[in-house]
């Protein structure tokens, strides 16, 4: 299966963004807004809604926290 280099940049963009729960944890809270509010951006001026986009941005998220939970922070 080959992965959309798309789908790899918001993936990326859902795991940098949860590690600035470093420095604040509401900050995690703002990633699952920019992730809603770039898919209601597509849906209205750009290619449309894509639940693999959402899916791929927050499971990078998940993915962070889950990587700052392994390091114990």
């Amino acid at each position: 299966m080959v992965i959309q280099q798309d789908k790899i940049e918001h993936w990326a963009f859902g795991f940098v963004f949860s590690l600035f729960a470093i420095i604040d944890p509401i900050l995690v809270w703002c990633g699952f807004i920019f992730a809603f509010g770039k898919e209601l951006y597509d849906h209205f001026y750009g290619k449309g809604w894509c639940w693999l986009d959402l899916n791929a941005t927050l499971l990078g998220i998940l993915a962070g926290l889950m990587f700052l939970w392994a390091i114990g922070i």
